[in-house]
């Protein structure tokens, strides 16, 4: 026991056997540190290619559950609920499956194409169309509380001459990562020779899971690996990053009770060092809008 508490006064309390400041932050561990985690990384990764159902990303976006936290955001504010149309849903899916095919993260196709182009390539004419993306979330409520955080993605949804909607979620291989792309897409139907205006908003980014070719409408993507890849690496990350905060903390408050004078101090350092790695974990594990 003794061993045990004088170990942990060595490592994490500024002391005499550690020249006053915790071996916990001193440069060797700091890089130890840095080193900890790529190689928890690469870890992490291999174990995924290996073992998908063990290790791998856990994702349960339902098509109905978009829908439904759609409509109620718009009936929130009043407006008409949304009908969840087969053929925007088949237009969202193709567009989808465009990006995945194609390389590309966007409205638009490198070769041109438009939403407008999935839309009447299904048949459906319209007055007003609209099109949301979202990618990297792993839940239905999170794809549409990302998109009513966003301005310009929440003025598309709450646009009140839309009547119908439709949703792709569809897995697969974006640019080098495993993903879920989330599509989005409203419209009014065209009757007679109305105008047609077509309202080019928000895309939302990928959400990571396997490639799933069923109708969007009845189903959308459920993941469901014995351990979630981006839950165990965020956790563990912002557990070792506890750990030093939690130090870095104690020292400042032992150097100050005791008057304690260094030659050198680097506290702020060490925390902007470690908030820049939280920064790092944290847009690595979280979606994002277009």
């Amino acid at each position: 026991m003794d061993t045990l508490i004088a170990s942990l006064r060595h490592y994490v309390t500024p002391h005499h056997t550690n020249n006053h400041r915790p071996a916990l932050l001193h440069p060797t561990a700091l890089s130890g540190l840095v080193v900890l985690l790529l190689c928890f990384q690469i870890s992490v990764r291999f174990i995924h290619r290996a073992r998908p159902d063990i290790l791998g990303f856990a994702t349960n976006i339902s098509i109905d559950q978009l829908t439904s936290f759609t409509n109620k955001q718009r009936e929130e504010q009043s407006l008409s609920t949304l009908t969840l149309s087969p053929t925007l849903s088949r237009a969202a899916e193709k567009k989808a499956k465009d990006m995945f095919e194609k390389g590309y993260w966007a409205h638009n196709a490198p070769d041109g194409a438009t939403p407008w182009d999935f839309i009447h390539g299904e048949g459906y004419r319209y007055t007003y169309a609209g099109e949301n993306l979202a990618r990297d979330f792993s839940y239905s409520k999170d794809v549409v509380d990302a998109w009513m955080a966003s301005p310009s993605h929440r003025d598309n949804l709450m646009r009140p001459e839309y009547q119908e909607i439709g949703f792709a979620v569809v897995n697969g291989t974006l640019n080098g990562s495993e993903t879920t792309l989330v599509v989005q897409m409203f419209g009014t139907k065209r009757e007679g020779t109305a105008i047609v205006q077509e309202t080019k908003k928000p895309i939302i980014p990928e959400v990571s899971a396997r490639e799933v070719d069923r109708n969007p409408v009845q189903l959308g993507v459920v993941n469901e690996p014995a351990i979630d890849m981006s839950s165990l690496q965020r956790n563990i990350s912002f557990m070792m990053l506890g750990v030093f905060m939690t130090v870095l903390i104690i020292d400042g408050m032992m150097i100050w009770k005791h008057r304690t004078v260094r030659i050198a101090g680097h506290n702020m350092a060490h925390f902007i060092f470690l908030l820049m790695i939280a920064g790092i974990v944290l847009v690595g594990t979280s979606g994002s809008v277009l």
